[in-house]
């Protein structure tokens, strides 16, 4: 990756399209299908930007609240499509997560779930890693999905520390 601002212009459009609106459209599959497409390719972005060291770690390692929900069952590829069957989704634990476990939880998620709140907007999503998956669900708020790709947006790192590490026997790479 030469230059991040194209992917953070993209960013920003996501952002946008993300925000709450006077009159959402009706629910459709389609439309929950394309919601759901565009807060995993928008993360994948963030993850991406990252890794190729566009964003500052401070960035990467920032906290954000989301709220996890117990797993009362075992969850497995035949049963995975109900959330409400899997999780104690009555009971929320506040929980901090850097942008790089969202990310994450996304990315490798086996299940996503957007949901609505009374307007009729995307209030967030509910998903997991398949490594967290028997564990708890996160649910993030559309708030933090659309603060992290803003702050991403317009992070442009100044300085790269390069610092060898033995024990890995690689470089530990961090940027302000």
């Amino acid at each position: 990756m030469i230059e991040s601002r194209f992917w953070k212009d993209d960013l920003v459009r996501y952002a946008k399209s993300f925000k709450p609106v006077a009159n959402p459209p009706y629910y459709s599959e389609k439309r929950q299908v394309n919601f759901e497409k565009d807060v995993i390719i928008s993360l994948f972005m963030v993850r991406k930007l990252g890794e190729s060291l566009k964003l500052s770690s401070k960035t990467l390692k920032r906290n954000f609240t989301v709220y996890s929900s117990l797993c009362q069952k075992q969850v497995h590829n035949m049963n995975f499509w109900d959330i409400s069957e899997l999780y104690d989704l009555e009971i929320e634990s506040k929980e901090q997560k850097n942008v790089l476990f969202i990310s994450n939880q996304l990315i490798h998620g086996q299940a996503i779930y957007a949901y609505r709140d009374d307007t009729r907007n995307w209030a967030g999503i509910y998903t997991c890693s398949d490594f967290e998956r028997n564990k708890k669900i996160y649910k993030i708020p559309m708030s933090t999905i659309i603060e992290i790709l803003v702050i991403a947006s317009e992070d442009y790192p100044t300085k790269i520390n390069y610092e060898y590490c033995s024990k890995k026997q690689d470089y530990l790479v961090s940027t302000d």
